[in-house]
């Protein structure tokens, strides 16, 4: 799943996923992970980035695991990212 997001301030975006639970795997790919959620994050134009998450299903072939997409519980999830990231902004 992927959303667009403009006027982002990445600042407040990274302590939000903090908030919520996210560690972040590699800081020069923006790649952050909760429990089976996987989330990247890419800039876009000047002041917009590109979310992408996807869900980690285990496989019985090699690397043992998949990606899955769509799904409700990525909905979920990515309205979960986005009410955070609004209320951190609605704090300041």
């Amino acid at each position: 799943m992927r959303r667009d997001i403009s006027k982002v301030v990445e600042a407040d975006l990274l302590q939000a996923l903090t908030i919520i639970g996210y560690a972040q795997c590699d800081k020069q790919r923006g790649e952050w992970r909760r429990h089976k959620f996987h989330l990247f994050i890419r800039k876009k134009r000047k002041e917009g980035v590109a979310l992408s998450l996807h869900e980690d299903m285990p496989s019985s072939l090699p690397p043992f695991h998949r990606a899955r997409h769509q799904s409700k519980a990525l909905e979920a999830e990515m309205d979960k990212v986005l009410d955070a990231y609004r209320k951190r902004r609605a704090s300041k």
